[in-house]
């Protein structure tokens, strides 16, 4: 039988029996409980019959009044009679609840004359209003309505003794029949109590401890000796059919199953412990395993290589570490350890119970050998000792080569400035142009030349010879490079291309090496014309006030055409130039024109003409060439000086001040502003 079913059997007899205690004292209670209630009900009852008799006898003093009243006051009214209608209602109330206590037990028969004697009282107490009512009532009729009231109450009085009576038999019956069932419901308890405690009791012993408990004691002392590893534990065998006897057939199989998984798992463990040892075998770098207890687990060869050298003592396994630090340390062969063996094996053992990384250990003789440490989860160490002398080797002759590299770069830095400063000083004597495209590789230094339209522009001091004469030679040098200086800035402002300087002669050309178009170039270089004729205008101001005294003028001619541009000269000195006819040109316009004017070709003329106002002046033969040629005088802005930069020149003694403001940004002109505030606060506070 399964143990399911012994158990339900079992467990039924229990049960019923507890259910029919259930059932009994269920019973017993409600029985208990109505006769409660009854008791309850019995007593309010007869407090309202003792009541109604109360009012009663009040209303047979207020119905003995009446003819009192007529002989006193020779008359009565309806009013009269009100004291004992308001009587006779708290009695209906008490009537009702005296129905209500009494309704439905048959045992109690002297409910129905308790009523019949109401109703009497209630219709002679209507009568004896409607009697009232009458505007004339003799004594007579008084005296005989309060004889029939009387009569009536005297009538009820004696229903409610005998319902009080009935009551109180009832009353003493249920309390009667309330004592004798009061102790019922806990003896018929706990008697089926005691008695399902015993058949419980006998359950337990016969069947749960003999036939389930014993068996499963044995059972998981065979469960716990198979999950304790002891696989050769005995399982209790049962010829009974049920899950416990399934459950020793299922351990049995399960333990005949971990037996042989055990020793095909053994198999498979000592298969790859052996791969395993092989697999470290063949890899170049050594390796070893350490317990918890820093006791050798497994290495190679390797390994022992290089901890203990130039021995052929095998390590064994279970050796502790610190006997392979002692026996390294006692070897000679780690240079470290030399003199110093104690506190180099105490540094060892301190790295490797706290790895910090990979570190290098030198070995004689020119040997390095990287040692790599790593925690396992169960506080082991796993060392791995890597042979890198041939890098460390390599390292050493690299970091050799950087060194002689950084030896190098240094004397080529010293040569890199030393030709940046020649450089600098090369560029003094070149056009900005032609010097960025010589170091910029985009022209060569060889004598070449190739034709191309420019716009050339010559600009010459008059009777700067008879000025110069005049003056000391310190003089006339800062005379001249000043005036250079200034036009030079505006040129290279411009885009032009500064050729030479002939003495007080400039020599300029715009369209090469770089170039904005033809008609570009010329524009540019009639602007800069006149920034230079204005310039020079404040120059003149300038060395009046250093004493010259006879104005320096300058006059410029412009010509545009077709000019040869290139290296010119031999192989050891070359200048780049330009030459042509319309170079000449240029040249004799310049002599042509009138101390502080320009003079432009009509080729120049015909480009600029829409940007610049001119005058054609009259025809003029000029030196080499035989038609006259026609020539225009450019117009200077007065107040227009729309492209015309303006520029403020202070000079005086101990102050130089020039103010370019067409150059100025917003920020720029803020900050001039505060410098200038700055040097009126040092000038205020030095006067």
């Amino acid at each position: 039988m399964r143990i399911r079913n012994k158990l339900l059997l079992a467990i039924t007899v229990p049960v019923g029996l507890l259910i029919l205690q259930i059932l009994i004292v269920n019973v017993f209670i409600r029985e208990l409980q109505n006769a409660v209630n009854f008791i309850s009900s019995a007593h309010e009852t007869i407090e309202n019959s003792l009541a109604a008799g109360d009012l009663v006898s009040n209303l047979r003093d207020e119905a003995k009044k009446l003819p009192v009243s007529f002989m006193t006051d020779s008359s009565v009214q309806g009013d009269d009679v009100r004291p004992f209608r308001s009587a006779f209602e708290r009695l209906e109330a008490r009537m009702a609840s005296i129905h209500k206590g009494v309704a439905g037990r048959s045992t109690i028969g002297s409910e129905t004359t308790v009523q019949e004697a109401f109703d009497r009282l209630h219709s002679e107490l209507e009568a004896t209003e409607q009697s009232l009512s009458v505007d004339a009532v003799d004594m007579d009729t008084l005296l005989e309505r309060a004889v029939y009231l009387d009569a009536a109450l005297v009538t009820l009085s004696g229903a409610l003794e005998e319902l009080n009576r009935e009551l109180r038999a009832e009353l003493q019956n249920a309390v009667n029949r309330e004592r004798e069932i009061h102790n019922r419901p806990i003896i018929a308890g706990i008697a089926i109590g005691v008695l399902t405690v015993v058949m419980l009791l006998a359950f337990t012993w016969l069947v749960v401890d003999r036939n389930f408990v014993a068996r499963l004691s044995d059972l998981s002392r065979s469960m716990l000796a198979i999950a304790g590893g002891d696989l050769r534990a005995h399982v209790p065998e049962t010829k009974a059919k049920d899950e416990i006897a399934e459950m020793a057939k299922a351990l049995t199989v399960f333990r005949d199953t971990a037996v042989e998984v055990e020793e095909n798992n053994l198999r498979q463990v000592a298969e790859a412990r052996q791969r395993l040892i092989d697999a470290i075998e063949s890899i170049a770098e050594g390796f070893s395993l350490y317990d918890s207890d820093d006791r050798l687990v497994l290495s190679n060869r390797r390994y022992q290589d290089l901890v203990q050298p130039n021995t052929n003592e095998v390590l064994r396994t279970g050796i502790l570490f610190e006997e392979v630090v002692q026996a390294a340390a006692g070897s000679g062969q780690i240079l470290d350890a030399i003199n110093r063996e104690e506190e180099w094996k105490r540094d060892r053992l301190r790295r490797h119970k706290k790895p910090e990384g990979p570190f290098i250990q030198r070995h004689m003789p020119d040997r390095w050998i990287e040692v790599t440490e790593h925690k396992t989860s169960d506080g082991g160490t796993v060392a791995i000792y890597a042979d890198v002398t041939h890098q460390k080797q390599s390292e050493l002759a690299l970091r050799e080569a950087k060194r002689r590299a950084e030896e190098a770069t240094e004397q080529v830095s010293r040569k890199n400035a030393t030709l940046e400063g020649l450089s600098a000083q090369l560029s003094k004597y070149l056009s900005p142009q032609i010097y960025s495209s010589i170091f910029s590789g985009q022209q060569t230094v060889e004598i070449a030349s190739k034709r191309k339209k420019l716009s050339v522009l010559f600009a010459d001091i008059v009777g700067f010879t008879e000025t110069a004469d005049k003056l000391e030679s310190e003089e006339l040098t800062n005379l001249l490079n000043n005036y250079l200086t200034e036009m030079s800035k505006i040129a290279l402002r411009n885009g032009a291309t500064i050729d030479k300087y002939i003495g007080d002669e400039i020599m300029m050309f715009f369209g090469d090496p770089e170039t904005l178009g033809v008609r570009e170039d010329a524009v540019a270089c009639v602007q800069t014309a006149i920034e230079m004729q204005l310039r020079g205008k404040e120059l003149e101001r300038e060395w009046r006030d250093l004493g010259i005294e006879k104005p320096l003028r300058m006059r410029i001619g412009i010509n545009t055409g077709y000019c040869t541009v290139g290296n010119f000269g031999s192989e050891d000195r070359m200048d780049y130039t330009i030459i042509g006819n319309e170079v000449n040109l240029a040249a004799r316009l310049q002599t042509l024109a009138e101390p502080g004017r320009i003079a432009i070709a009509h080729e120049t003329f015909s480009l600029v003409r829409n940007q610049f106002d001119a005058t054609e002046a009259e025809p003029r033969v000029v030196k080499g060439f035989e038609e006259p040629v026609r020539n225009y005088l450019v117009d200077l802005p007065s107040g227009n000086t729309r492209f015309i930069e303006t520029i403020h020149t202070i000079s005086s003694q101990g102050l130089r001040v020039t103010l370019e403001t067409q150059k100025m940004s917003p920020d720029d002109r803020a900050e001039a502003i505060k410098e200038i505030k700055n040097l009126l606060s040092i000038l205020n506070v030095n006067y």
